[in-house]
């Protein structure tokens, strides 16, 4: 081949016409060095083959811009993951080709390149799943699934793996968010209320694993009392959440009308599949004699219609409507027996055995039939009613010619047992990138109670431009025990501080100024008096001679919440002192919280730090309701150092109980140490701009924010979150109770 910058006539005849025809001459010299330098740079003889295959495709639809940059991805994509990688990307870009217009196409090349340096490892998987995605998400959709798997795995490179493959519900979640698509996550809350009010109970609730192919969980499953359900149920076409409270209900029934599973004996699985429909059919009986309107909830997806071929699956439906619809007719004889027998004993439908009895003879009046029944192939209609996995005692995973309602190996033992977290085989690539910028965490050691979730908030992603919903997860852990005795000890040890600072904060004009109206004396006239004064006059009448309106000194109005940072870095010594940093907070705190219970401000103090998005941890040292006694003084002296500083969900926590306080003035008063950091975000910038946008929306909701910043600080950081009026910054750290109640005071006149 010459070079292209001697390109001749015979050059051009030895391209194919979908090169010549789709780029000038200066774009058909481009492509060709591109195409060359892939040939030279010893990727092997199939990547360059492959990118010229790729061409054909891209040439006439996206033009050569597209094209050619194409070559770059590959030669990158090669480098840092594979050659083969690199053939597998010329693949996807043909099927993404189709699917995006240039613009969206020149995105998707940038998105595969951030995958390929931040997430090496993921780029198979990641690829494996191109035409799945591309083909439910927008370009911008696809950045944005991006962005949440690797905001999500941070460091950890199985963690990515899993995303990227489409295994873990996060993925799968985020998949149907950015589509568009209603899933079982947008009605989460309101689901688990619905399940508890119908059942009377709470039963675990958990969201299915996802998986792609035939091992996809396609219908609720329940296994004792634990419920697993789908982000999706296929099948479905309409509003989802009337589908998910049905399904819902129907497992409530199961666990309270299905007292034990059957055992499978010698059952065949065509049986198995009727036994379970009749069992459904019992139990959802049962449960609409005490709740009526579970009926009508149910009924409205029976949808199955009387004629057609008579398969299995379409008589399992016909049967199953048969015995829920009293106004459903169905020529069919074998629907006709299944409808008499089972309404023929409903004095019986409280005993399980029925279902075997009747689900044995119609199962063996099919197999005389010749009805085909493939079990793998065989879903549950109509969609809300669960995979019967939870009725049949598996104590091992059956065998595949008995596999019934998708009974999966790995389902069957997903559903026995819980999974190891964090299991993996894929070693974690070692991650450089803004290492030395996270802060060194250490657990606290001495804690062994478990946390209580109390809370769940978004995150803003300043990549994306929005938050994510529910991301960070509040937990609630137990005040370590502390000194019962810290209050008398700090009446000893600062108890002339602590009589100088009541008397200041006494003083202190806290509150609106109020305008006290018809006063005999006063600085000004009160108008409205005067004109009814004027009024009296004229029609004969004494008037009230209440004409002033004054000045009043105004009423405290003011709640506080104070918010220590107890991340592992207030461990460290104050210089040229003993006394760690966290000590100096406290009893910072301490003093301003004896001032402010003295004058009465309600007020209330918690500490947070945080072991990644799904563990900010908070300890309520003080609630506003709490009174400040021994209690309080054990909690907030038990205090100890450890973990993170995820900023942004302590803020909002903190914020949303304080816009609960009935005041015209709220103040949330943090006190920290540390630059927002955590350990699942190696971006600095990330946790910084969500800081921000929960001081912003904090505003929006009437609530100060305020930053006491100990030590050296990066104030244009500072002043980025909480704006350059919003922090001060104290180096002396000796000085931070005099500094803290003249803060105190200024922001509250």
């Amino acid at each position: 081949m010459p070079a292209p910058d001697s390109m001749n006539v015979e050059t051009l005849q030895d391209l194919p016409e979908a090169i010549r025809s789709a780029f000038s001459e200066p774009e058909m010299a481009e492509w060709l060095r591109a195409r060359e330098r892939l040939r030279g740079a010893g990727y092997g003889r199939t990547v360059p083959r492959a990118y010229e295959r790729c061409s054909l495709v891209l040439a006439p639809r996206l033009g050569a811009v597209a094209t050619v940059e194409l070559a770059k991805l590959i030669s990158h994509v090669a480098i840092r993951v594979s050659p083969r990688a690199a053939e597998r990307v010329c693949t996807s870009a043909e099927f993404v080709a189709q699917r995006y217009e240039a613009l969206a196409f020149s995105a998707w090349l940038a998105l595969m390149k951030r995958v390929a340096t931040q997430a090496p490892e993921s780029v198979y998987p990641f690829l494996d799943n191109m035409e799945r995605l591309v083909g439910r998400l927008s370009a911008k959709g696809l950045e944005d699934w991006v962005a949440t798997g690797l905001r999500l795995a941070g460091r950890d490179a199985d963690k990515r793996t899993s995303y990227f493959s489409l295994q873990t519900a996060e993925a799968q979640r985020a998949l149907e968010q950015e589509s568009g698509e209603q899933s079982f996550y947008d009605y989460e809350r309101r689901l688990r209320a619905y399940l508890t009010a119908i059942s009377g109970a709470t039963p675990p609730l958990r969201v299915a694993p996802t998986a792609g192919g035939e091992k996809a969980v396609r219908r609720v499953s329940f296994a004792g009392n634990v419920i697993l359900v789908p982000p999706s149920l296929p099948g479905y076409r309409g509003e989802m959440e009337p589908l998910f409270r049905a399904a819902l209900a129907h497992i409530g029934a199961h666990i309270r009308f299905t007292p034990k599973p059957f055992e499978v004996g010698q059952l065949k699985p065509l049986q198995m599949a009727v036994v379970s429909l009749i069992e459904d059919a019992r139990v959802e009986q049962l449960a609409a004699q005490e709740m009526p309107g579970l009926r009508r909830l149910w009924l409205r997806f029976h949808v199955a219609q009387p004629g057609g071929l008579p398969t299995a699956p379409s008589l399992f439906a016909r049967l199953a409507r048969a015995l829920i619809d009293p106004d459903f007719e169905d020529p069919d004889g074998w629907v006709q027996k299944g409808r008499r027998m089972f309404m023929g004993l409903r004095d019986h439908w409280h005993d399980p055995a029925i279902s075997r009895e009747i689900g044995n003879l119609l199962g063996n009046d099919l197999g005389q039939l010749r009805v085909q029944f493939n079990a793998k192939d065989y879903v549950v209609q109509p969609a809300y009613r669960d995979d019967n996995l939870g009725l049949w005692a598996l104590d091992e995973p059956p065998p595949e010619e008995a596999q019934t309602l998708e009974v999966q190996v790995d389902t069957v033992q997903l559903r026995r047992s819980e999974p190891t977290p964090g299991a993996g085989n894929q070693s974690q690539q070692q991650e450089t990138t803004e290492n030395d910028r996270v802060e060194k965490v250490a657990p606290v050691t001495e804690e062994a109670e478990e946390g209580r979730a109390v809370a769940s908030y978004p995150e803003y992603d300043y990549e994306i431009g929005r938050e994510r919903a529910n991301w960070t997860v509040v937990k609630e852990y137990p005040a370590a025990p502390g000194n019962r005795r810290f209050w008398q000890d700090l009446q000893d040890t600062q108890g002339a501080l602590l009589s100088r600072i009541t008397g200041l904060v006494r003083s202190a004009q806290i509150g609106r100024a109020r305008r006290e109206k018809r006063q005999a004396e006063g600085e000004v006239l009160d108008l409205d008096a005067c004109i009814e004064a004027a009024t009296a006059l004229r029609a004969g009448e004494f008037p009230d001679h209440r004409l002033y309106e004054r000045q009043a000194p105004p009423t405290r109005d003011l709640a506080v919440s104070l918010l220590l940072d107890i991340s592992q870095s207030t461990s460290d010594l104050v210089p040229g002192t003993q006394h760690r940093i966290l000590d100096m907070e406290r009893d910072a705190t301490a003093v301003l919280a004896h001032a402010m219970n003295e004058i009465g401000d309600p007020f209330a103090i918690n500490a947070f730090c945080s072991a990644g998005r799904e563990d900010v941890r908070v300890v309520a040292v003080k609630r506003f309701s709490d009174s400040m006694d021994a209690d309080t003084g054990s909690a907030l002296s038990g205090l100890k150092p450890g973990y993170s500083t995820r900023l942004g969900a302590a803020l909002r926590h903190a914020g949303r109980d304080l816009a609960q306080v009935p005041r015209h003035r709220r103040l949330l008063l943090l006190i920290t140490d540390g630059e927002p950091s955590d350990i699942d975000s190696p971006d600095p910038e990330y946790l910084v701009r969500d800081a921000q946008r929960a001081v912003r929306s904090l505003s929006a909701m009437g609530i100060d924010t305020f930053c006491v910043g100990l030590g050296p600080r990066n104030k244009e950081q500072e002043a980025a979150i909480f704006g350059r009026n919003g922090f001060i910054q104290i180096d002396a750290l000796s000085t931070l109770p005099d500094k803290l109640l003249s803060l105190y005071l200024r922001l509250t006149r």
